[in-house]
């Protein structure tokens, strides 16, 4: 018989079972019948990846570690090795050990008490939708919605009150797959691994990571619920990257909202940006993302976010006492992300040996550029950490063993160009930093996609306007640095008028190198500078732009040096 526990289900619902309400031993022999009918989910998920499913009989019981392994390799969830927690019944540093530390820093299933995450045990069906709504994240549903939902089955009466919105919410999100009766949930009947299989196919589904399969007989679902005239909207949540540290110029601050879907949200943030517009990334979640321009600064900032729907609007706004933008003196908090431009530093202490059992010490990590990439664009990976080791790095199947560069003591960078063949969407970076024979590995999901079929001059450059007479016009020219050193990234961005054909030059030193107009009217270009090239001391950086048979030209207001 199965022991009885407090079940930790979501949202903060703690549930706890009496054995009255265990699977019985007539349950027990239904679970051994055919399950063919999720045969066909079973192979579409085996097509998606090298993971075998059908190696282990799918009427054996799902595992809480095998529903970990299905969701780190469905999900891409990575483990930071910097947010472990405390596992007493897993070895640390073992494959089982990081695969529970990936789906515990997700959110997507949690702890029991005494910190066992107990990997052998079994999962009810309610458990298993409590963890798939944590991992795609579910808007909470109203209680008209509970109630349409729980109408549909005879035995509504086994779902607990708590769990009763987490079957509204799976429901929503076409988990509710019931055979052989659909009016039946189960709640409390033990999973089989086919059965959790079906239940992963319906949540990648509803992703958009599948194709679904023919509507089966055995979901139901409600009869469409009437339209309210006015639906006060609602902001549960909300969240800012980062929350606390330096923000730079030329660096990003992320504003996040879960509310009322189908909503029109913006944000304001301090006295920088008003009526920023956010962005319904999936339903009811909002973001945001502000570059910080040159001269923006901001100390301790309220972040005030709006969220409007049918004429209605709800305000939340939160200070972020331990946040600074732009060049201000910053609160006693180390910085999150630390700017790629070195700072003045006290001189480095005498270096102590590592202890034989710690290895080094990745401190910080920085990826630039921060957004989409296309072909010839640059990423730069830079990291922090203990001096004297050797670094490098991996991104996804893109990049593998790219060594990194120790430019300066404790900073270390990377580049990876895009190649025209290279695509991928959220690919994992993997840093190892590796010192005295002992390595740290640090692992962390971009948040953009590659796509190398973009980004040649036919793809880029902007449908041709009316040209204006008149030579076209340079408004600004600005560079990430005046001082770099070979072997660094130099980044040049010009803003003038649109549809011209732009490049940048050091006077002397280089040729013309064309630039990319990202946006209309606004070039840039990323170059590696070359290890064998000559120094430089105050150069001249000069920018050109053509169009209609005329050309401007205009120079940096600050001259670049460029040691060896």
């Amino acid at each position: 018989m199965r022991c009885s526990w407090p079940l930790a289900l979501g949202l903060g619902w703690v549930l706890t079972w009496s054995s009255a309400s265990l699977p019985t031993w007539s349950q027990g022999v239904q679970q051994q019948a055919s399950l063919a009918w999720t045969e066909a989910y079973v192979a579409a998920l085996e097509r998606q990846t090298d993971l075998v499913l059908t190696r282990e009989p799918l009427s054996a019981p799902l595992t809480r570690l095998e529903l970990a392994r299905w969701l780190t390799e469905f999900f891409g969830y990575v483990p930071n090795p910097k947010q472990v927690q405390e596992i007493r019944d897993l070895e640390p540093n073992t494959p089982d050990y990081w695969t529970a530390q990936a789906v515990l820093q997700a959110g997507a299933m949690r702890l029991y008490e005494g910190n066992e995450f107990r990997p052998q045990g079994d999962l009810t069906r309610l458990e298993a939708l409590a963890i798939l709504v944590r991992a795609l994240r579910l808007p909470a549903p109203s209680q008209a919605d509970i109630e349409r939902w729980m109408a549909l089955y005879t035995d509504a009466a086994e779902v607990p009150e708590v769990g009763r919105a987490l079957v509204a919410m799976a429901g929503e999100a076409g988990l509710l797959v019931n055979v052989p009766d659909p009016a039946k949930l189960r709640p409390n009947r033990i999973l089989s691994r086919g059965e959790g299989a079906v239940l992963l196919h319906q949540a990648l589904v509803h992703r958009g990571k599948l194709p679904p399969l023919p509507p089966p007989v055995a979901q139901l679902r409600p009869s469409p619920a009437p339209v309210a005239k006015s639906v006060q909207p609602e902001i549960l949540q909300t969240r800012v990257i980062p929350e606390a540290g330096v923000v730079l110029p030329g660096q990003t601050v992320t504003v996040e909202a879960q509310g009322t879907p189908n909503g029109k949200a913006s944000v304001d943030i301090g006295d920088l940006v008003r009526g920023l517009p956010m962005e319904e990334v999936q339903p009811g979640y909002y973001r945001a993302v502000y570059t910080l321009g040159p001269q923006d600064s901001a100390l301790s900032p309220d972040i005030r976010i709006q969220l409007s729907l049918n004429g209605l609007e709800t305000r939340v706004q939160r200070r972020l006492p331990q946040l600074a933008l732009g060049k201000v003196a910053p609160p006693r908090v180390e910085p999150l992300f630390p700017s790629s431009t070195p700072l003045p530093q006290p001189a480095p202490a005498p270096p102590t040996p590592l202890a034989a059992s710690h290895g080094p010490r990745i401190t910080a990590i920085r990826l630039h550029p921060q957004r989409d990439l296309v072909e010839g664009d640059i990423l730069t990976i830079a990291i922090w950490g203990d001096s004297g080791g050797v670094a490098q790095f991996d991104l996804g199947k893109l990049a593998l063993n790219q060594p990194m560069r120790e430019v300066r003591p404790h900073h270390y960078e990377g580049t990876y160009v895009v190649a025209p063949t290279h695509q991928a969407t959220n690919p994992t970076l993997r840093v190892v930093l590796t010192k005295d024979g002992l390595s740290q590995e640090y692992w962390e999901i971009f948040p953009f996609s590659i796509d190398g079929s973009k980004g040649t001059r036919p793809t880029i450059q902007p449908a041709s306007g009316p040209v204006v007479a008149g030579p076209p016009r340079i408004f600004s020219v600005t560079t990430n640095s005046t001082n770099l050193r070979r072997g660094e990234i130099l980044r040049v961005t010009m803003q003038g008028d649109p549809g011209g054909r732009a490049a940048f030059r050091i006077v002397g030193v280089t040729p013309e190198v064309e630039m990319r107009e990202v946006a209309p009217g606004l070039y840039e270009t990323q170059q590696q500078l070359p290890s064998n090239m000559q120094p430089v001391n105050n150069g001249i950086i000069e920018v050109i732009l053509e169009r209609g048979g005329q050309r401007a030209i205009q120079t940096s207001p600050s001259p670049i040096t460029i040691a060896p």
